[in-house]
């Protein structure tokens, strides 16, 4: 029995070694809160559009507080990495596409 349980053991943890997620990539832009505030926020997305290339370009916008209660529609198996850009203090961020 003691043979069994620990070729289990084994088995499992070979197969967690070969379970990967599956990475979504997200590019997009976000209008941050002010710098001075010091509270909890949350991010919201505000739109999803097809870029020049074809990809997905997203718009987000931090919002004070915390944020609502939603069911999360993410995959086990899903890792998530957003790669934002936020504006500058002197230059204002170009519009979705990056068309000027």
């Amino acid at each position: 029995m003691r043979s069994l349980v620990s070729r289990l053991k084994r088995l499992e943890r070979v197969e967690r070694k070969l379970i990967r997620p599956r990475v979504v990539i997200q590019n997009g832009h976000m209008k941050t809160l002010p710098a001075d505030y010091t509270g909890e926020r949350h991010v919201v997305t505000l739109s999803c559009a097809p870029d020049e290339n074809g990809r997905d370009f997203y718009e987000w916008e931090e919002r004070p507080g915390p944020g609502p209660p939603t069911a999360d529609n993410k995959r086990d198996d899903e890792l998530v990495v957003r790669v934002v850009s936020v504006p500058c203090a002197n230059r204002p961020m170009p519009p979705i596409g990056g068309a000027r």
